[in-house]
């Protein structure tokens, strides 16, 4: 099913909202590390008498090191913080988008030939059309019928059983014979001009190539691009230069275009296309995040802190 509302709560997980900025960590330590040993170093030999002198070296002598330490460490904590980490909370679908999509059906007279044994084309073509409407769910269908013109049988329609009804008059003779492929598509267009919906969607089926009508459909498709309506086609049991001419209309819209040769391979590809937008659907997501970049920060804050406390008192230098 195609959910065209409400609202999911998931989990994100953890993440840096700029995880570029933690490749100035291995600069930190490079930076860093040949110095404190440097200073290690030369607090040992400026020491070195009094280590000589004791029977052992005193816990002083040993965390002379730790003041630089600490700064190193406080620098990558303030490194980490600006990486922005964080924890996605909730995810939610905005709940006014939904999915609008017109059926585009070819009536002309070749979709009455068999396609199987006591199936014609056109009877496939209804039952795999009112079992996407069954799939449908929150969102709207519109239906258009094309021959040499083209003709909406239906307006969008969030009433599924009134249009699976409309499917049942899906057959030739509705105007003059003919394959206004460009047509179809303009009609189911004009049902989408002033659609609310993110997903605005053009399925259109057709076994034959475009020999009637005013409108090319490489132009109607370039309407549907620039209208940001995908349209998926479909070559029923057609020739290869109508699967070729469908599938160049599909790909200018970012959609994708299928071949069926039997009823059971149209039902599978509407399923699939239902899939495909539902997919699309959860694409926009607005996430609720707890940031811990102002923890590291502070972790930051307080290790300088105490370094500094630390060479002011009990690891303070002898001048």
């Amino acid at each position: 099913m195609i959910p065209g509302l409400g609202g999911v709560s998931g989990f994100e997980g953890f993440a840096f909202a700029t995880p570029a900025l933690l490749l100035l960590l291995p600069a930190v330590l490079v930076l860093w590390l040949p110095a404190l040993a440097r200073r290690r170093d030369a607090a040992m030999v400026a020491d070195s008498t009094l280590a000589r002198a004791a029977a052992r070296p005193t816990w002083r002598l040993r965390l002379r090191w730790l003041p630089g330490a600490l700064r190193i460490l406080a620098v990558a904590l303030l490194v980490v913080s600006i990486a922005r980490p964080r924890h996605g909370n909730a995810v939610t679908v905005a709940p006014e988008e939904g999915v609008d999509v017109v059926l585009s059906v070819d009536v002309s007279s070749s979709m009455t030939q068999a396609v199987t044994r006591g199936t014609t084309r056109i009877a496939a073509a209804q039952q795999a059309v009112a079992e996407f409407a069954d799939r449908l769910e929150g969102g709207r269908i519109g239906l258009v019928a094309f021959q040499s013109r083209a003709i909406t049988l239906s307006p969008l329609t969030s009433d599924h059983n009134a249009l699976k009804q409309r499917t049942k008059t899906l057959e030739p003779g509705l105007v003059e014979d003919g394959t206004a492929i460009g047509l179809g598509l303009a009609e189911a267009l004009s049902l989408l001009g002033d659609s609310p919906a993110r997903s605005r969607v053009v399925v259109l089926l057709s076994d034959g190539e475009n020999n009637a009508g005013n409108v090319e459909p490489a132009d109607a498709a370039r309407v549907a691009q620039a209208l940001g309506v995908r349209v998926y086609t479909i070559a029923f049991a057609g020739t290869t230069g109508a699967a070729s001419g469908l599938r160049a209309m599909a790909i200018s819209t970012g959609a994708q275009s299928y071949d069926a040769r039997t009823p059971e391979e149209l039902k599978k590809i509407y399923a699939d296309i239902g899939k495909l937008e539902r997919s699309r659907l959860g694409e926009r997501k607005f996430v609720d995040f707890t940031e811990y970049g102002p923890w590291f920060a502070g972790g930051a804050v307080l290790l300088l802190v105490v370094e500094g406390a630390l060479r002011a008192t009990w690891l303070r230098r002898t001048p």
